[in-house]
């Protein structure tokens, strides 16, 4: 069974470029792990508030929806290859530049630009993925991705471990993780895939076709960069929270999502995705509005970041595999652009509504956010439990 197993995910995983998307991916996952973190510690030094510390953090969106519109025509002119390290490039430039800067308007506009070169990363692995793995495998496939992103978010948060958070040498590391991720890209540049791409991204697409899926993406993009973004800080502002947590909880969330995406991609597989994505919502959002409660507790605190943050985000693998059932060939590049800017869409509003009902009331804030997207989506998904029932 073991032997059937391995074979069987080699047969998923053999074709050109996974290993390598794979490897890039934990580089871009050890930036973001590090970088998000380490802006909002930087910004909560600098006494910034917690809705501003979130718009910031959350900027970054407005560049990657932009970037996701554009991604596929930009491949189909220069290339996968060219289009990605450019926007890596632009990344990690924007990552250093940050640290030279205390204006707010400024901080925005960097953000900005590199979100531009972060989407292009993002969107165009994601396609690129898409078309050279096999349907039957695609669920685990993007769960490895996941997976690989994960680990990478694991490391980064040790930068800051290491050189503190009042220099510059975390921001000039990162910015080096950026640069390094681009290196496996490159050596793909003999077996590109070539697409014929429908268009550019647009949500309009999915959210009309599939959404399910988009509704996935609005749970797990709201979610993710505002446990991110903003839990670090509230860790500082709570008087009684054990200090260390600054800088473990979003490692353990890292952990979580790196762990537990493969075992949730084989459940969806065999229970049915839409299924076990109203499981893993509910549970996961549960868990991850009880942390403002236990951070007094160091295990307790990181045990429920582990599993809360770990299922959340299976929801962004399980969208990936139910968005690859309804969309083929050319289209799933758009379909997928589209998935990415609803994503960041909800990137950008989760963390500044977070950040508002945490600056109104600090204990109760995250869970009232947590409790709300949680509804919504199992509204949407419960509407939707007819419409495809092979999901």
């Amino acid at each position: 069974m073991l032997r059937k197993s391995r074979n069987s995910l080699g047969s998923m995983t053999n074709a050109p470029g996974m290993a390598m998307i794979s490897l890039s991916a934990i580089a871009l996952g050890a930036a973001f792990g590090g970088y998000l973190p380490l802006i909002a510690l930087w910004m909560e030094a600098l006494d910034i508030s917690f809705q501003k510390i979130g718009i910031v953090s959350g900027t970054a969106a407005l560049g990657i929806v932009c970037s996701a519109y554009f991604s596929p025509r930009l491949a189909q002119k220069y290339g996968y290859v060219v289009t990605i390290n450019f926007g890596l490039v632009l990344a990690a430039i924007m990552t250093v530049l940050f640290r030279y800067t205390e204006n707010y308007v400024v901080w925005l506009l960097i953000r900005f630009l590199g979100g531009l070169g972060l989407g292009l990363h993002w969107v165009l692995t994601e396609a690129w993925l898409a078309t050279i793995v096999s349907d039957h495998g695609r669920t685990r496939v993007m769960a490895i991705y996941a997976t690989a992103i994960s680990a990478g978010f694991a490391v980064g948060p040790l930068v800051i471990w290491l050189f503190g958070f009042a220099t510059l040498t975390p921001f000039y590391l990162i910015g080096f993780f950026l640069l390094i991720a681009a290196l496996p890209i490159y050596t793909l540049r003999d077996s590109e895939p070539k697409t014929q791409f429908t268009g550019g991204g647009s949500p309009l697409l999915l959210i009309r076709r599939a959404p399910t899926v988009a509704s996935a993406c609005i749970v797990a993009g709201g979610v993710d960069l505002a446990l991110i973004s903003l839990v670090p800080a509230m860790v500082a502002r709570t008087p009684e929270a054990a200090p260390v947590l600054e800088l473990t909880l979003v490692p353990a969330m890292a952990l979580g999502t790196m762990l537990l995406q493969y075992p949730i991609a084989i459940m969806a597989d065999r229970y049915g995705l839409r299924k076990v994505s109203m499981i893993i919502a509910s549970t996961g959002l549960a868990l991850c509005s009880l942390i403002p409660f236990f951070l007094g507790s160091v295990i307790i605190a990181m045990s429920i970041a582990f599993f809360g943050a770990g299922l959340v985000y299976g929801l962004y693998s399980i969208g990936l595999a139910m968005l690859s059932k309804r969309f083929t060939g050319g289209e799933i590049v758009a379909a997928n652009a589209g998935f990415v800017i609803i994503f960041e869409l909800a990137n950008l509003m989760g963390p500044s509504i977070a950040g508002i009902l945490l600056d109104i009331n600090i204990r109760l804030g995250l869970p009232i956010f947590m409790i709300g997207i949680g509804f919504f989506y199992l509204v949407i998904t419960w509407l939707r439990r007819d419409a495809n029932p092979d999901d």
